[in-house]
Order: C-alpha cells, then sequence, then structure tokens
C-alpha cells in the first residue's frame, strides 16, 4: 500500500499525471511502479519511461485527492469543538481571525453575517472615551447605575470597553441640561478640546462606528450631534457616512474663527480624491470654500485650542 499523503511519493503520481511519458529510475520507486504495471494503470515505453493509462490517471488522481482529505488541517469550528473551546456571543475579531485563518485579516461584512447567523458577533474591543465638565451617569440593563463624577473628577474621563454598550441604556445628566453630543476621531482634539456646559464629547476610533452608534443611542433624541474630523475629503465621507448610520443632519463641530486657522495651517490634500463640492452642506462649503478652491486641508488637531466653537452644516 502506497501512502500518498508522503511528500515525496505524492510528488511523483503528481509528476505522472502531469507529463507522459516521465522517467522513473531509482529503487525506492519500484513499489508504486509495480503496483501500477500489476493492475495495467501503467504502460512501459523503456528506458525507464512509464505513461499512465486513462484508468491509471483515475486511480492517482483518487488517491491523491483521498490523501489530502485525511492530511486536511480540520475545520477550524471541529477544531475548537474537539478542544472543548467554547466561543461566546461576542468575540474579539483578531482571536476569531487567528483561529480561522492563522492572521490578522479583517473579515467582510458577509463574513460578519454568516458568524451572527451562528450566534458569534465579531468585536473589535476598542475603547471609546467621553469628557464632559459637567457629572453624569451610566445606567446599563439590568439595573445597575454607576456614577461618573468620581473618574471625572480624577481621570478627567470616563473609557467605556466597547463589550459593554451593548448594555448600555441610557446616560443620565447629572446638572442642567444635556444639548450636544460632539464626536471625534482626533485623540488629540478630544483631549484638548475646551468644552461648554450641556455638551458631552466622544472619542471614538473611525473603525467603530457602531460603538458610537450604541452611545448616541442611549442619549435622549432631541441632544444634537455634531462630528470634528480632518477638513479633507475623506472626513467628509467619514462624517457623511456617520450621519446616515446615526440618522442624524450631517454637522460639523468648527472653531467660529476658522479662516485664520486655514490660512496658517492649511496643506495640500495627502489623499488622492479631490474636493467633492456637490455632497457638502452649503454652511461647511461657505466656511471651508478657499480649501476647496486650493486642494488643501486641514487636521483637527490644528483647531482644538480654539476658543470658540459652533455646528455647521
Amino acid at each position: 500500500m502506497i501512502d500518498f499523503s508522503h511528500p515525496e511519493w505524492r510528488a511523483l503520481a503528481q509528476q505522472l499525471l502531469g507529463h507522459s511519458p516521465v522517467v522513473i529510475r531509482g529503487r525506492q520507486w519500484q513499489p508504486l511502479v509495480s503496483l501500477l504495471k500489476d493492475n495495467q494503470l501503467l504502460l512501459a515505453h523503456g528506458n525507464h519511461s512509464y505513461e499512465l493509462t486513462p484508468a491509471g490517471r483515475r486511480y492517482l488522481t483518487r488517491e491523491l485527492m483521498l490523501a489530502a482529505i485525511a492530511t486536511a488541517p480540520p475545520d477550524p469550528e471541529e477544531w475548537l469543538h474537539g478542544q472543548g473551546w467554547q466561543l461566546g456571543e461576542r468575540v474579539n475579531d483578531q482571536v476569531l481571525a487567528a483561529l480561522y485563518r492563522k492572521s490578522e485579516v479583517n473579515f467582510t461584512p458577509n463574513e460578519q453575517i454568516d458568524f451572527e447567523d451562528k450566534g458569534i458577533r465579531l468585536c473589535a474591543d476598542q475603547l471609546l472615551r467621553l469628557r464632559a465638565t459637567q457629572p453624569f451617569s451610566l445606567f446599563f440593563s439590568g439595573g445597575t447605575l454607576i456614577d461618573a463624577a468620581p473618574w471625572l473628577r480624577v481621570l478627567g474621563e470616563v473609557a467605556l470597553p466597547e463589550r459593554t454598550l451593548t448594555t448600555l441604556g441610557k446616560i443620565l445628566w447629572g446638572e442642567g441640561e444635556l444639548e450636544r453630543v460632539v464626536s471625534t476621531d482626533s485623540i488629540g482634539a478630544f483631549a484638548e478640546l475646551p468644552l461648554s456646559a450641556g455638551t458631552l464629547l466622544v472619542w471614538a476610533p473611525a473603525t467603530a462606528p457602531l460603538a458610537l452608534q450604541q452611545v448616541i443611542a442611549a442619549l435622549p433624541p432631541n441632544v444634537q450631534w455634531s462630528h470634528l474630523t480632518s477638513l479633507d475629503p475623506v472626513g467628509l465621507d467619514r462624517t457623511l457616512a456617520l450621519s446616515q448610520r446615526l440618522g442624524r443632519p450631517a454637522s460639523w463641530w468648527l472653531p467660529r474663527e476658522l479662516a485664520p486657522i486655514i490660512n496658517a495651517y492649511a496643506q495640500p490634500l495627502a489623499d488622492p480624491r479631490p474636493w467633492e463640492p456637490s455632497r457638502m452642506p452649503k454652511g461647511l462649503l461657505a466656511v471651508c470654500s478657499s480649501l476647496v478652491e486650493s486642494d488643501g486641508g486641514l487636521s483637527a488637531e490644528v483647531c482644538a485650542l480654539a476658543p470658540a466653537w459652533h455646528a455647521v452644516g
């Protein structure tokens, strides 16, 4: 019996299937040659030259396929169950990619849907960070109420792991009225932005739009939303996409005195995509006209210390 899972036997079988005729020398190959000749699966042409018969081609093709099946690594899900490992309802996406792909390549949206159909939700396990000048509380399903005031007083912010957001019920404002939530994907702007009373600032990575959506959903519906990001075509796309996901009008959080900052810090666009004025709200186009005309962009960080801000949409 020939073990076609062995690399050398497999290579010889593939050579016979790929070329005709094939010269086979060496005593180590005689078991296969004898097997094929005895069963009329191999034709000898002299000078150690051999050619498979049609039946011989079918035989080797089948044996190689069976060997591949026998030596194939197990399906990741079967392997996990075989080890007794259990996947929870939420699994870190990099861990799942490593188990299923032996790499950290991101799953496609369709693959994520397939996992959700199996009861597995992928989680990037990113952090959202919240700042405010006034205290607030976090109410979670199950009745847990967390007072954020000590965290704000000592640390200046509250960090929320992405996994906890599925149970976040409400964000309760402690004093006065919560009027506006400002989201940003700039960590520098998040750290330095001056805040007025009644404003909640949320840092959310650009890769975590669902997590931001869950925070916004925990706020009263009358709270206005604006986004602070780079003023360039990429930032435009990002804000418009967030607006659609959140079901809120697109709104940019910008310094009231923006023109001097543009004059001092505007840079040529690094991305090959140009501005698309037709996609820009009139208010945004009016304050960014010089950037559009010069194919320039402005980072959120150079705006962070501006003293006065407003929403532009």
